[in-house]
């Protein structure tokens, strides 16, 4: 694993444990992040281009968080 990945690798653990996140918001952010990267691609931001695809990135994660917890509950019942 690279340093660069590290960082990451940490959020989507702390992500998974302190159970902050929902499918919902997760579908949201990686909704906004579309369209952010759009806007970055119409315009010729970069900055926005890269900011987007960072939220589809994050917004994707929490869906499947979402999407974990979810499941544990059910085996649960």
């Amino acid at each position: 694993m690279t340093l660069t990945r590290l960082p990451a690798a940490f959020a989507l653990v702390a992500l998974m444990s302190l159970g902050a996140c929902d499918r919902d918001s997760g579908h949201a952010q990686k909704t906004t992040g579309k369209i952010e990267s759009a806007v970055g691609d119409v315009t010729g931001d970069k900055s926005l281009q890269r900011e987007g695809q960072k939220d589809e990135v994050v917004g994707g994660v929490k869906s499947a968080v979402g999407d974990l917890k979810d499941a544990a509950t059910d085996a649960k019942h």
